[in-house]
């Protein structure tokens, strides 16, 4: 949604009519007060019911809008804004969400001016189910710890490139929102804010079977409490530069997670097992590697005699 496009949605959503002058006491006085000519006693109900619909009072009127806009209000349960880099955006923002109480889903992708407090409306409601923030790096775990508080029923978190996230609200939303499935904290900065401290409480309490983890400062003694915790709940892992892993890892997934069938770990030059790799090729796992592992894994299947058809997941 194009940022005109999205000012105008927000108009027909926050500001309908203008407020009446008046109050609804003294707008129905006034409109009763009127000049209108007294017709003679009859019993014409037709005429008599032109007359109402030609001298219906304007709070009437403004009475049906505010009932039909409050209906379009409460049907809205998703919103999708991309790429928005205006720093005007947070008061929109703020409105809106103060008024679509039934919002579930929530996707903002790379509008650089998302912060906090543009986001508080959408998340008191506490209907999210679903909610992306990916490249929105001016959020904090002020924002997410508000999610974790409000919204228990949050399946999907996408926090992508939202480098002020830490443990700290990762771990709120582990221990609240157990339904969670998919989460992203992957990034290419601060990697030392997310680590076991949260990603072991996601392992345990959560059902997350979708884990971005790309860049963050995650171990071996992580990855195997996830390995054994989630096992064979987990189909999607990404742990593409994760430098401290190695084999225990990989072997971890081999041997606990029969259901993965993508495993993400380019740039991660401690593991080297190809023999574990090529279990995992078997069971057609889609891998990423770099060149380099490339090189060394097609190195190992030509002096073992064996064809490894490496595939990587679509992007």
């Amino acid at each position: 949604m194009e940022y005109d496009a999205f000012l105008r949605f927000v108009s027909s959503v926050v500001n309908i009519f203008p407020p009446s002058k008046l109050s609804t006491t003294a707008a129905a006085a006034a409109a009763l007060a009127i000049a209108v000519p007294i017709p003679q006693p009859r019993n014409n109900i037709g005429y008599l019911a032109e007359i109402n619909r030609q001298h219906k009072p304007n709070h009437c009127i403004n009475y049906t809008k505010s009932v039909r806009i409050d209906k379009y209000r409460h049907g809205i349960r998703s919103l999708t804004l991309r790429k928005i880099k205006e720093r005007k955006i947070e008061e929109p923002l703020e409105a809106l969400g103060r008024s679509l109480p039934k919002m579930e889903r929530l996707e903002m992708y790379i509008c650089d001016y998302v912060t906090d407090g543009s986001l508080e409306g959408f998340i008191s409601f506490g209907r999210l189910t679903y909610l992306s923030l990916a490249g929105c790096f001016r959020v904090t775990d002020n924002a997410i710890l508000n999610v974790a508080q409000h919204c228990r029923n949050l399946e999907h978190l996408d926090l992508r490139a939202c480098g002020m996230i830490s443990d700290l609200s990762i771990a709120a939303v582990a221990t609240c929102c157990r339904g969670l499935r998919h989460l992203n904290v992957g990034r290419v900065r601060d990697r030392e804010r997310i680590s076991i401290q949260s990603i072991g409480l996601i392992a345990t309490y959560t059902q997350v079977a979708v884990l971005g983890l790309a860049g963050c400062d995650i171990d071996d003694e992580c990855m195997v409490m996830l390995a054994k915790h989630r096992n064979t709940g987990l189909e999607r892992v990404s742990v593409n530069n994760c430098h401290r892993l190695t084999n225990k890892t990989l072997r971890a997934f081999v041997q606990y997670c029969s259901n993965v069938s993508v495993f993400e770990m380019k740039e991660c030059h401690w593991i080297d097992d190809w023999e574990s790799v090529a279990e995992l090729v078997q069971r057609k796992v889609l891998l990423t590697l770099c060149d380099q592992q490339n090189r060394a894994c097609t190195e190992w299947a030509k002096q073992k005699g064996r064809v490894m058809d490496v595939k990587a997941p679509l992007k």
